[in-house]
């Protein structure tokens, strides 16, 4: 029986030959076995030219392969900044804070930016955790909470930042005939997110309390959220919030939660003080 190399042109078969190798071993960037053979050009532009060809190295093909990775990161981290972006109800000074821009006032402060920061650096969806900053107005609970969102951003996590307040109201507008979105899709992306804020949450309710429908539609997401991380802010103490929320509603929230709690003067009345004095001075 011939050999499949024996139906081949006897120029391939040339080009192919043993008598022809060169040198055997093994590539040093992608390590496979490659094979140096002298070879006559048979066509083309070089016809009849002596050159050395290198079968068997894969390094090309690697790096190909790494491009395309690489291209896909970059598109898939597109999406989750565009997700964020898109999707979060927050303030819009708040898409620029971070770790760099919050300047602590007090230890307590300090505490919490450490405490978030931790949280930000040692974050894996096999482990789910989840934070409660709470704390009086202007402390700097949000821009921590939305500062912790950046990095896992950059790390190719789905986060979003909510104002509760602003989340009923958009629930609320999905009842309206011509909306463009329902209520089950937007619950089910907060639902999926791998980091999700609830800010300023016992704000959103005025004295409406455990029962009405406000709260319900919140602890829907926080049921439909167990075994996934999630920050929340309020204003409120312990028993503030439990009451607000009802008790069973409050325990399921501080299942695998720490509890931070932040105190010091309200930044955003200093930086209007410091304003007014400067107007002043001038």
């Amino acid at each position: 029986m011939k050999t499949l190399s024996a139906h081949l042109p006897p120029t391939i078969q040339a080009m192919i030959s043993d008598s022809n190798i060169v040198k055997i071993s093994n590539c040093q960037g992608c390590h496979e076995k490659i094979t140096v053979r002298r070879v006559i050009i048979p066509f083309g532009p070089e016809k009849g030219s002596e050159q050395e060809l290198t079968y068997g190295c894969r390094c090309e093909d690697i790096r190909i392969a790494n491009d395309v990775i690489k291209r896909r990161k970059v598109l898939e981290r597109k999406r989750i900044y565009n997700l964020f972006d898109r999707e979060s109800l927050m303030n819009p000074d708040l898409f620029e804070a971070s770790f760099e821009t919050y300047t602590p006032s007090t230890e307590s402060q300090k505490t919490a930016m450490d405490a978030t920061k931790h949280y930000s650096e040692t974050f894996t969806k096999d482990k789910p955790r989840n934070l409660l900053l709470t704390g009086t107005y202007g402390i700097g609970k949000s821009h921590l909470a939305a500062a912790t969102l950046k990095p896992l951003i950059d790390e190719g996590y789905t986060s979003i930042f909510i104002s509760v307040p602003k989340l009923l109201t958009k629930l609320k507008a999905t009842y309206n005939k011509n909306s463009e979105f329902s209520e089950d899709s937007y619950l089910q992306l907060l639902e999926e997110a791998d980091c999700l804020v609830l800010d300023d949450l016992g704000a959103e309710q005025g004295s409406e309390k455990a029962g009405s429908w406000s709260i319900s539609k919140l602890f829907e997401i926080v049921e439909g959220r167990i075994g996934k991380h999630t920050i929340y802010t309020t204003n409120l103490g312990g028993e503030a919030l439990q009451e607000k929320v009802g008790a069973r509603n409050f325990s399921r929230m501080m299942q695998h939660t720490k509890v931070i709690t932040m105190t010091g003067p309200d930044h955003r009345l200093s930086q209007f003080t410091q304003g007014r004095g400067s107007d002043e001075d001038e």
